[in-house]
C-alpha cells in the first residue's frame, strides 16, 4: 500500500529533527510501502521553516508553508489537498504521538479496516488543564453526534482519503473528522497508543476548547449534510424572523380593523420593525458571507501557501 503522512506544525522548531528521524526510521522498517511525508508549516514564527530545509538536504518529503497562521484544520486540509495517495495517515508535531504506534496500526489498516483511531494511555499531560477538558469534549462530541471513537483528541490515525469527500477543514474541526463519518457503513478499528510528554513548546489547548468544540459540534450537526449551503443556519435565522414578523404584523391589522384594538402604545410595533430589521442583517450576512466564501474559494489555489516539493 501507499500511504501519504501528514503532519501540521506550528512553532516546533525544537521538536522537528527527531519527529522527522522517527518518521524515517518507521518508512525504512516498512519498505515494502511506499511512504509521501507532507509537512505543513502553519505560519510559524521561529525557525521552523528554516529547521525543515535544512532537514530536506538529508531527506525526502513535502514542505507547505503557510504565509500566515491559519488553524492546524486548515494546515491538515492543505496536506489532505496536496496528498497524493489514497490512504492517509495523520499525527500531531509536538512529538506527544509516538511515530511506533504506527507499526500496529498499518497492520490492522491493511487487514480491510476504512479508520484505524488511535486512543491515547498513560497520558502524560496535567489532568485538570489537559485531561479532563479533552473528556468532556469527547463526552460532548459522542453525545451530540453518536461517534463510537473514545478519544477524538488522539491525532494520530490512519483513514481512507474517500471518506472526507470535498470537505473544507478549518477552525477545529480537525478534531471532528471522524465524528463526521457514517459509522453504519464504516468498519474501523481502535488501537491504544502510547502518549509522551512535550518536551520543547507550549500547548494552547485547555477548557476553552471545549466551548469551541460544542461550538463546531453545532456547526456539524446543522451543516454536515447541507454541502451546498455552508451557511444555512444564517438563512433558516432571516427566514424565521421575517415569518414572525409576518405573522405578528398579520396579527396586529387584524386586531386592529376586525377587533378595533390598537397597538400603538405598547412594544409590538417595535418588535415587529425589530424582527424585519433582524432578517434584513441575517439575509445580508449570508450574501455577504456567501460571496466571500466563492470568491476565496476561486482564489484559493497556492494563494495561502507555498509547496516545496
Amino acid at each position: 500500500m501507499n500511504y501519504s503522512i501528514i503532519i501540521p506544525l506550528f512553532n516546533e522548531e525544537k521538536n522537528i529533527t527527531s519527529l522527522i528521524s522517527e518518521i524515517m526510521a518507521l518508512t525504512k522498517k516498512n519498505n515494502d510501502k511506499i511512504f509521501e511525508i507532507i509537512l505543513v508549516d502553519d505560519g510559524s514564527t521561529d525557525k521552523t521553516f528554516e529547521v525543515l530545509l535544512g532537514l530536506k538536504e538529508k531527506y525526502s518529503f513535502k514542505i507547505i508553508r503557510h504565509k500566515y497562521n491559519l488553524s492546524q484544520s486548515k494546515a491538515i486540509y492543505s496536506g489532505i489537498k496536496n496528498s497524493k495517495y489514497d490512504n492517509l495517515i495523520f499525527l500531531d508535531g509536538d512529538c506527544q504521538n509516538d511515530p511506533h504506534d504506527l507499526n500496529v496500526m498499518i497492520k490492522n489498516y491493511e487487514q480491510g479496516y476504512d479508520l484505524v483511531h488511535g486512543y491515547r494511555i498513560n497520558r502524560k499531560d496535567k489532568f485538570l488543564s489537559k485531561v479532563l477538558p479533552s473528556k468532556l469534549a469527547n463526552f460532548l462530541v459522542r453525545f451530540i453526534t453518536g461517534s463510537h471513537i473514545k478519544d477524538h483528541g488522539c491525532s494520530i490515525k490512519i483513514l481512507k482519503k474517500k471518506l472526507l469527500g470535498d470537505e473544507i477543514l478549518w477552525g477545529d474541526f480537525h478534531r471532528l473528522l471522524a465524528a463526521r463519518l457514517d459509522f453504519k457503513n464504516l468498519k474501523f478499528i481502535q488501537v491504544p497508543t502510547n502518549h509522551r510528554k512535550r518536551n520543547h513548546g507550549i500547548s494552547n489547548y485547555g477548557f476553552y476548547r471545549v466551548f469551541k468544540v460544542f461550538v463546531d459540534l453545532i456547526y456539524l450537526r446543522l451543516f454536515q449534510n447541507k454541502k451546498n449551503n455552508n451557511f444555512y443556519f444564517i438563512g433558516i435565522l432571516g427566514f424565521c424572523s421575517f415569518l414572525t414578523g409576518l405573522i405578528l404584523l398579520i396579527y396586529m391589522f387584524y386586531l386592529k380593523f376586525f377587533e378595533n384594538i390598537s397597538f400603538i402604545a405598547t412594544p409590538l410595533p417595535i418588535l415587529i420593525v425589530s424582527l424585519f430589521l433582524s432578517s434584513l442583517i441575517f439575509f445580508s450576512l449570508l450574501f455577504i458571507i456567501q460571496l466571500m466564501f466563492e470568491i476565496s474559494k476561486k482564489n484559493e489555489k497556492n494563494t495561502y501557501y507555498d509547496l516545496i516539493e
